[in-house]
């Protein structure tokens, strides 16, 4: 009988659930470092959020599928995984409701300057200077329109937002008006008033948004990251916006997390810091479970295709 290990904090009622359902896998839920890699040796399947490193991945000799919760896998040690022929699929999908709905909510306090009006009130500072925009007509660059850049492009064309992006095949994209190849992405920077940068982390696109892309942007524009950390050059992203190149930036994710307390970003006014929580929700497992149930049928009947399998040229 195959075993299934599942080594993080996932809901007793689902593991009770997949049991029931998939009698003829054993399904083993252990989250203490002993009970992991005491079931290593005899796993087929391992279903993990983050917890896969290469010292986990050589403890199972016998596994053949990794169900990650997570969209990105960067994490993993990929290069053992496939050189293996495990099999590896990803979380994507879970985050479209939810990282959109971060994404409108960054929107409309940029707008509305609300993180300076947040800040005037600490201060007890009546202060009703800052300027009251609209995203209504603005253009939204969206750098990565996978599952959840399209997700958004769909939020954002209901508020009236011109939405143009980038992805790695140009193609026509439901509710984006210019889609374009990863070497353009000077031109989606230039004509953005909202950029929001969704790349995965790969050795392509490490420290990708630099100070040259930064440079093409309008200087009443605005920069969030919502990807990865390490697909934005941080001191260039501080330099751009102490000298007032651009008027404001937010970010969910960084190079290094938490985020060191000498990092310059924490003391810019223009600067908003979110510490890596746009991708929670309370309904995450109720959708990670839709893809671990899928591709367990799949799995144990021969029929049919898994959803969000990772291809080893892409790694995402």
């Amino acid at each position: 009988m195959p075993q299934v290990l599942i080594n993080f904090d996932f809901p007793r009622e689902f593991v009770d659930r997949l049991q029931e359902k998939y009698p003829e896998l054993a399904f083993v839920h252990a989250t203490d470092e002993a009970g992991v890699f005491s079931s290593l040796p005899e796993t087929y399947i391992l279903i993990t959020f983050f917890q896969c490193d290469r010292q986990i991945v050589d403890a199972a000799p016998k596994l053949e599928w990794i169900q990650a919760i997570t969209a990105g896998v960067d994490y993993m040690p990929l290069d053992t995984i496939f050189e293996r022929g495990i099999r590896l699929t990803n979380g994507r999908g879970i985050h479209r409701v939810h990282m959109a709905e971060y994404a409108i909510s960054v929107l409309v306090m940029l707008a509305r300057n609300l993180h300076l009006i947040f800040r005037s009130q600490f201060q007890r500072t009546w202060d009703p200077s800052p300027e009251q925009g609209e995203i209504f007509g603005a253009t939204l660059g969206i750098v990565g329109l996978g599952e959840i850049g399209e997700a958004i492009a769909e939020k954002a064309a209901v508020f009236g937002m011109r939405v143009i992006g980038t992805r790695r095949t140009a193609q026509p994209t439901p509710h984006v008006d210019a889609v374009y190849g990863p070497q353009d992405m000077e031109t989606v920077f230039s004509q953005s008033d909202y950029v929001i940068n969704l790349l995965p982390a790969t050795a392509e696109t490490e420290n990708r948004i630099d100070r040259h892309l930064f440079d093409q942007m309008k200087p009443d524009a605005c920069f969030i990251n919502m990807g990865r950390g390490k697909t934005v050059n941080e001191d260039d992203l501080a330099d751009i916006l102490r000298d007032g190149k651009i008027r404001a930036a937010v970010s969910d994710v960084f190079q290094t997390e938490p985020l060191p307390e000498d990092s310059p970003l924490w003391d810019l006014e223009n600067m908003v810091i979110t510490p890596h929580v746009c991708g929670r929700s309370p309904n995450y497992m109720n959708r990670a479970m839709e893809i671990i149930d899928h591709n367990l049928g799949v799995y144990t009947t021969g029929q049919g295709e898994m959803i969000n399998v990772v291809p080893p040229d892409t790694r995402y």
